[in-house]
């Protein structure tokens, strides 16, 4: 496979955020807003320069439909909306789907935006829905699948006897992304956890406790994509989208072509790349993406967890945000806001740090000279890798 034709054609060049709470007090429409104004602002740019917008979702829309924040805002243009219910596996497809729209020419910025009171509203959703056997679950519910843990702890179970991981593997993988969280003025989680805390917090159901679980948030977070060569004028360095892989959702363990079609695509291997931002809806799953993918060792996850390799001056510094788990829970598109700050000059501008940034553990998050990094979604769902410009 050759380089894709889109590769460094095209650039994140905003950030947004609301806080991240588990009761936002106002709507969905609001928090995409403000998280969305942030986002153009901080790329310099102004509501009229945006004339396409992004967003997905999972089964339920439980978000801002485009064409309706697109409206709110007052784009002057909107040549193309894209909204997905991709959920999960969708976080580095809104990406591409941003910068295949920009690098068509169809759009000259995109806004990509993922938004939701998923804490706040999701459990009056859940009760609704308890018995709802549409679509898929008709195949899952009888048999006692009535959430996640459920669905996701097969490929762990799977896992385990295979190649030797144990749950106290993913309870040095929850302490670890607590930690890079503690140092996230924005992560919702910030209280510090230790293996123990780990082992004596509840089963959910087998493998997974507690505190393997990621958590549901209330909030949103919001990009721009735009050229690359209009990023060289804006507001800060580019982070130039070297490539990526969207369409095929794994339901076994060969992902080999898909990890390969990521990386060819992009013109990298998995040895380039300086931080990770993996989707951890469980620990495990985290473990699992990073093996996939040729990032970590698959036969020996578990002792590069345990020997701390995932930690931010580790061999690979693993969502150094704090993930799903610790951060927010925006279905991975803040795992593409933390790798963009990362790889930006500024760096992260939300650790603890009071100018420039020590690399001291106790109050810096920020990894050291990052040049590429690298998203993924739930199971092979999409991915893609970023470079410094």
């Amino acid at each position: 496979m050759t380089v894709q034709p889109i590769s460094n054609k095209t650039a994140i060049t905003g950030l947004g955020w609301t806080d991240f709470t588990r009761n936002s007090g106002t709507s969905v429409p609001v928090l995409a807003a403000r998280a969305s104004l942030m986002a153009i602002e901080d790329a310099g740019l102004e509501v009229d320069d945006i004339d396409g917008v992004v967003s997905y979702f999972h089964k339920k829309n439980d978000t801002i439909h485009p064409r309706e924040l697109a409206d709110m805002l007052g784009l002057a243009a909107c040549n193309f909306h894209f909204f997905h219910d991709g959920g999960g596996s969708w976080n580095a497809a809104a990406i591409l789907s941003a910068a295949m729209m920009v690098h068509s020419g169809m759009c000259t910025n995109v806004l990509v935006y993922n938004g939701r009171n998923r804490y706040s509203e999701g459990r009056k959703q859940r009760t609704a829905n308890a018995f709802d056997t549409s679509g898929t679950e008709q195949f899952e519910t009888p048999f006692g699948s009535h959430h996640a843990a459920a669905g996701f702890g097969q490929y762990a179970t799977r896992h385990m006897p295979r190649y030797g991981a144990t749950t106290l593997d993913f309870a040095h993988l929850a302490v670890t992304q607590r930690s890079h969280a503690m140092l996230n003025k924005k992560a919702m989680m910030r209280k510090s956890i230790s293996v123990e805390d780990h082992q004596n917090s509840r089963w959910i159901i087998y493998p997974f406790r507690l505190l393997d679980c990621c958590q549901e948030t209330d909030g949103c977070v919001a990009l721009v994509v735009s050229s690359a060569e209009q990023a060289r004028s804006l507001r800060h360095n580019p982070v130039y989208i070297m490539g990526g892989s969207s369409g095929r959702f794994e339901r076994d363990d060969d992902v080999g072509p898909t990890a390969a079609r990521v990386f060819e695509g992009a013109g990298a291997s998995p040895k380039d790349v300086d931080v990770a931002e993996i989707y951890d809806n469980f620990t495990f799953m985290a473990m699992k993406h990073l093996g996939d993918y040729g990032l970590a060792p698959m036969g020996e996850i578990g002792a590069w967890v345990r020997d701390g390799q995932n930690g931010l001056d580790g061999a690979l510094p693993v969502n150094t945000h704090g993930g799903l788990l610790s951060e927010a829970h925006f279905m991975g598109l803040n795992h593409v806001v933390e790798a963009v700050q990362q790889l930006r000059d500024s760096g992260v501008v939300d650790d603890l740090c009071e100018g420039a940034h020590t690399y001291d553990r106790a109050t810096c998050r920020q990894v050291r000279d990052p040049e590429i990094g690298f998203v993924c979604g739930v199971l092979g769902g999409s991915a893609v890798l970023l470079r410094k410009g």
